[in-house]
């Protein structure tokens, strides 16, 4: 096995896994949990976020995504350094590196949560299990091996949950007394119109906002754009992309529908104002420990769920992390100092010590979580939500804006990453849920000796506005609002990109049909000639070639002999050959 058929399967994969995979690697047990938790607390309006699906997923399909697919990367950063450098490149790598490092450490510890609740063994046992094994079956399978073991979890995550809302549902009585206490509870609300972006979930940030947050992970991605490289044709990668609309959104009612299940059977005696549970994400295993007492073959159907969850999570981020990590840091590093590639034994030999070394980086990361207080552990989702939104801007500028130069996307990365942490951590510091307004949530119906614990109200007599009150949902379009503007800013005073137009083949078609009718006077900054990459050691080096028609997707070209040949779709680039437009 060499490193190209570890990480992208030898580019063969099929439909059926890619979509799976699309989909389970990112449906964290910290998604579960907290999903369940929100309509508890806040009814149905998430559902809105199904209208960001129908938004990012198309633009990811369609605009994104066959630009990577079509230059054959193997690091979707390698497209950073041939459009804006390799500084540019490196820098995204850190931050991806960072991101998913924070964030499969969360994967690991909210199921070790759940575990430690509904089995009773200790929060270790759990982080250790799940860490060690999505380590070891990744680092030695490969991309194949998560995406087909993605497949298998999808399955039982699915499956699983669907089981566990159902006998919920029956638990309390049917659909008839759930939708009645539903109702009651003024869970089925009518949507919020208000236009404030403080506010935290509204019709317009959940829509507008939540489209941004999914096309940070679905368009700008490492670990996703990883499994469309790994299609077998870019048709193949777009159907993958097109098909989460549905699952996604089937399966979050799912999860909406188990949150109004549990304020059902919890309406009354709401088990965090009683004392019985620390927070609201607990509530999930807490109900399925009460609810079903006793009947260990339920609690295991839970578990497994949880842990498909887990392992999806740890398994995609840990073999992306070090796909990233051998591509844009030690290999570019390696060639800087060697003048020469590492051979391809020896980079499959440095991806299975990487596998290793970021599932037990992340393990113990976890483990920390586990021993800190909870406000440390807001810090790090904090800090993970902050990095979604600048990979997304940088990559944005490069395909959309071909004005933008080297200097303005550095620029854009930079200063919405700074954006992004100051957003993100000043929200942290200024959390309080004071400043939070549940749904009416009732302790009436506690016993006297749960009432004896009951804390105070949790509901908020008036939220006190704050700047960092900003709805999270906007935090990924303020950093390319930010980041786009201060990179169109400083490529305009360092000249754009007249005197080193760009490659057409680094853009979307669109920009480039929109960039077609734009005002003769503005200079040009994409070349008119198209370009073949010599080598994979150097991304940047560059032949060029005469387009026949450089604005619309699946026109002839001219390649070194002279020969014309269609570029449909499914055209890639591949040495030697000029690229197809």
């Amino acid at each position: 096995m060499d490193v190209e058929e570890l990480f992208l399967g030898d580019r063969k994969l099929t439909l059926l896994p890619i979509v799976a995979s699309v989909m389970a690697s990112f449906l964290s047990a910290v998604g579960i949990l907290g999903t369940a938790s929100e309509a508890y607390k806040f009814g149905v309006q998430f559902i809105l976020l199904v209208g960001g699906y129908l938004i990012a997923f198309p633009v990811a399909a369609y605009v994104y995504m066959p630009v990577f697919y079509k230059l054959r990367l193997n690091s979707a950063h390698e497209y950073l350094q041939m459009r804006f450098g390799k500084p540019v490149r490196w820098i995204a790598s850190l931050i991806f590196i960072l991101q998913m490092t924070v964030y499969i450490a969360l994967a690991l510890y909210a199921p070790a949560l759940a575990f430690s609740q509904v089995s009773g063994l200790p929060i270790w046992v759990s982080i250790l299990s799940t860490g060690t094994v999505a380590t070891f079956y990744t680092a030695i399978g490969g991309i194949r091996a998560v995406v087909w073991v993605d497949l298998f979890q999808l399955i039982i995550l699915i499956g699983g949950f669907c089981i566990i809302t159902v006998l919920i549902t029956l638990k309390i009585g049917g659909l008839k007394p759930l939708w009645d206490k539903v109702l009651e509870g003024q869970r089925v609300q009518s949507f919020d119109f208000s236009f404030d972006p403080f506010k935290r979930h509204t019709f317009w940030t959940l829509i507008f906002g939540g489209s941004g947050l999914v096309l940070s992970i679905f368009g700008a991605n490492q670990t996703q754009i990883q499994r469309y490289m790994a299609c077998r044709d870019l048709k193949t990668a777009r159907r993958a992309i097109l098909l989460n609309i549905p699952l996604t959104s089937v399966f979050l009612a799912f999860q909406l529908f188990t949150g109004l299940a549990m304020y059902a059977y919890f309406s009354g005696c709401d088990p965090v104002k009683s004392g019985l549970i620390k927070n609201y994400d607990q509530i999930l295993p807490y109900a399925v420990m009460v609810l079903f007492d006793g009947v260990v073959l339920v609690r295991g159907v839970f578990l497994s769920v949880i842990f498909a969850a887990a392992l999806s999570t740890v398994s995609s981020g840990v073999n992306s992390l070090a796909n990233v990590t051998l591509e844009d840091i030690i290999r570019p590093l390696y060639i800087h100092w060697k003048s020469v590639d590492i051979s391809e034994k020896w980079k499959y030999r440095v991806a299975l010590y990487l596998g290793f070394i970021f599932g037990i980086s992340t393990v113990g990361l976890a483990f920390i979580f586990a021993l800190s207080s909870s406000h440390i552990l807001q810090i790090s989702f904090a800090l993970f939500g902050a990095i979604g939104g600048p990979i997304l801007t940088v990559f944005t500028a490069g395909i959309l804006f071909p004005c933008i130069n080297a200097k303005g996307g550095i620029c854009a990365l930079i200063s919405s990453f700074v954006c992004g942490l100051w957003l993100s951590i000043g929200a942290t510091f200024s959390y309080s849920s004071d400043n939070i307004s549940y749904l009416p949530l009732s302790v009436s119906n506690c016993s006297s000796n749960i009432l004896q614990n009951a804390s105070s109200s949790v509901n908020a007599a008036g939220a006190k506005w704050s700047f960092y009150s900003l709805s999270y949902l906007y935090y990924s379009l303020a950093c390319l609002i930010v980041g786009i503007s201060l990179g169109f800013l400083v490529s305009a005073f360092s000249g754009f990109n007249s005197r080193s137009p760009v490659n057409p083949r680094l853009l979307a078609w669109q920009a480039r049909a929109v960039y077609r009718h734009l005002p003769s006077c503005f200079p040009s900054q994409t070349a008119s000639d198209e370009v073949t990459y010599k080598n994979r050691i150097s991304p940047d080096t560059c032949i060029h070639h005469q387009l026949s028609n450089p604005y619309e997707d699946g026109m002839s070209v001219k390649t070194v002999d002279g020969k014309k040949h269609s570029s449909g779709e499914g055209d890639v680039i591949s040495v030697g050959q000029s690229i197809p437009n």
